[in-house]
């Protein structure tokens, strides 16, 4: 579930941000915010690439799970039971699902606000790069969870919310996390992702209208201002 966390995020969140440098280099964006608010069309285009990579991702486990339980007896004693695919409890399953949805809230519109600060669909990618390296630091991180889970560091970074998705999903998976622990991570995390929503809104609607931009602090303190005065 980390590796596909760790995966999914890069893939769609730089998809995110690639597209809407792209509709911005275009000029495409002008069009679009003249018909539609951007914040709406912020949160509809991570929405809509979400649902996109729900349903690839879900052909595939449903997929995989369909064939496990129908060969379950001959890949008894396989890889596949050594890491636990074949006996998962449900509750790791929904904490999994959970975690997962609001990782890639937050790390999409970390890329949504990201994406609309460049010029360029070629700048895309280097823009996610804080993205990128937060999500490399938290997979690194629950990798040493793999090791020693009860280590203060995996402890104390599985309530960071940038961190959290991966280290307290690992945590829950390897330990008999108490449920308060879980619940705040997870309370943690929303207010997080409220608070980068509403921030990420503000970037957004100032940045898909600025051109010429090169340093990414001062280019996020000029689109807040710049939405200020729409």
């Amino acid at each position: 579930m980390v590796f596909l966390m760790y995966m999914v995020v890069i893939m769609y969140g730089s998809m995110i941000a690639t597209d809407v440098a792209t509709e911005k280099s275009s000029r495409v964006m002008e069009i679009l915010i003249s018909s539609a608010p951007p914040v709406a069309h912020m949160f509809a285009k991570i929405i809509g690439i979400a649902l996109v990579g729900l349903t690839q991702i879900g052909l595939f486990i449903g997929f995989g799970a369909v064939m496990i339980q129908a060969r379950r007896d001959e890949l008894a004693g396989s890889i596949l039971n050594t890491f636990g695919f074949l006996d998962a409890p449900v509750s790791l399953i929904i904490y999994g699902v959970v975690f997962f949805l609001l990782g890639y809230l937050l790390y999409a519109t970390l890329a949504a606000m990201f994406g609309s600060l460049v010029n360029r669909a070629e700048d895309a990618n280097q823009s996610v790069t804080p993205m990128i390296v937060l999500l490399v630091v938290a997979f690194v991180i629950a990798m040493y969870g793999l090791v020693e889970p009860q280590t203060p560091l995996v402890t104390i970074t599985s309530f960071i919310p940038f961190f959290a998705p991966m280290v307290m999903l690992l945590r829950i998976g390897m330990l008999d996390v108490p449920v308060w622990e879980v619940a705040l991570s997870i309370g943690l995390l929303i207010g997080t992702i409220i608070i980068l929503g509403i921030i990420g809104a503000r970037v957004y609607k100032g940045g898909v209208l600025m051109y010429g931009g090169s340093k990414l602090l001062k280019d996020m303190k000029n689109a807040m201002m710049l939405s200020k005065k729409e």
